[in-house]
Formats: structure tokens, sequence, C-alpha cells
């Protein structure tokens, strides 16, 4: 079992959808890495299954930062041009959602 942990900001507004009796939420996390002054990004496709798959579709939206730790694999696929390309898939059990803003309650208009 490939057990991981990523944080990154996700790269698309989560997509909710309904399987059979369960709703699933899809999101795109990219988590970037510098070595040596290059910048490296990887694209985790990741999936919240289950009544948590509405708290990520309430708070979760483009660009949101999130910490997400599941299991891992790799899933291979063949696109339109007949090329065989693989991604990272990741069933999420736990995340964490970004921080709340601070709110500076002397700029309160009330």
């Amino acid at each position: 079992m490939l057990q991981l942990t990523a944080a990154g900001n996700l790269a698309l507004d989560p997509e909710v959808r309904q399987v059979g009796e369960t709703e699933v939420a899809n999101f795109l996390l990219l988590v970037n890495k510098k070595v040596k002054g290059e910048e490296f990004v990887t694209a985790l496709k990741c999936s919240v299954w289950g009544p948590r798959a509405k708290v990520v579709s309430d708070f979760l939206s483009k660009g949101s930062q999130v910490t997400i730790t599941g299991q891992g694999h790799i899933d291979t696929y063949e696109t339109k041009n007949g090329e065989t390309r693989a991604q990272l898939v990741v069933n999420v059990n736990d995340f964490v959602l970004p921080p709340k803003p601070k709110v500076d309650a002397d700029a309160m208009p009330f």
C-alpha cells in the first residue's frame, strides 16, 4: 500500500457526483517543490468519498490550499492519439481545510 501525505493547491473547483448511493468529490491537487532553484509541480488526482465529499464542495475551490492523506496508486490510460500516459491517483482518507482568514476587529464597520 502506498500511503501519501501532500500539501498543495486545487487546480480547479472540485466536482461532486453521485456514484450509486454515495457522493464523491474529485479534485486536482498541484504540489510545488523547488530543487536548486528549479520548480517542479506534481499533479495528484484526488477523490473524497461519502459525507465528507459535501465538505470538500462547500469549503474548497480553485486555489484553495489543502493537506491530504490517503492511499495512492498509478493509473495508466491511453489518449485519443494512442499514447499511454500515467497519473497519480489518491483516495483521500483525511484532509485539513485551509485556515480561516483573520478578521481585524478594528476594521469592522459596525
